[in-house]
């Protein structure tokens, strides 16, 4: 058997295989810790119950979506690089990361884990939207607003797309929202330059 130290990585990654492949509901606490090779009480030392287990998997892959989300942002010079990127970088990595994704569609699971890493993302985006608001390219950021308008339609697209027996986005699916993003999230004042 692994050594003891890394029990909790060893659930974690367990659990979201399982949960990415069967849905946090079907997979068992037993399974996921058969599957990590650790004892009956280094899963329960670590995960009380599956709901322990799945919100820290929850926070996890949503940490890991932020951290590229960041990234992605980081590497465009204008806003609506910026804005377009960010509806790209979403629906691939829903392509990509189709079960796993599912889960973060689903009921959010709370956490001071989860609350940490949301603060800390929304500081990012805001240090990068700042000087593109201060320019007149982008509108004031409203945080829950400018998240619904930027990612909102692709992520309700996502869950109808994840349950869907498509393999594939269908062509044009992300230069439609990222069109719809940038035509909601630009400057009134740019429109009226043009």
């Amino acid at each position: 058997m692994p050594a003891r130290s890394d029990a909790r990585t060893r659930l974690l990654a367990a659990a979201r295989r399982r949960f990415a492949a069967d849905g946090a509901l079907s997979a068992t606490l037993d399974e996921v810790r058969r599957e990590a090779e650790v004892s009956v009480g280094a899963l329960y030392h670590h995960f009380p119950d599956k709901v322990s287990l799945a919100t820290a998997v929850f926070a996890q892959l949503l940490g890991e979506y932020q951290a590229g989300f960041i990234a992605m942002l980081r590497s465009h010079d204008t806003a609506e690089g910026g804005i377009r990127g960010g509806v790209a970088y979403h629906l691939r990595w829903v392509a990509a990361h189709r079960g796993e994704a599912g889960l973060l569609l689903g009921p959010r699971l709370d956490s001071d884990e989860l609350r940490e890493s949301n603060e800390q993302f929304f500081a990012a985006v805001g240090d990068w939207w700042r000087p593109h608001h201060r320019y007149g390219v982008l509108q004031p950021m409203r945080v829950a607003v400018t998240a619904a308008l930027w990612l909102g339609p692709a992520q309700e697209y996502s869950r109808h797309w994840v349950y869907s027996a498509a393999k594939r986005l269908p062509p044009g699916t992300i230069e439609v929202f990222a069109d719809a993003a940038w035509a909601a999230l630009r400057s009134r004042e740019t429109e009226e330059d043009r």
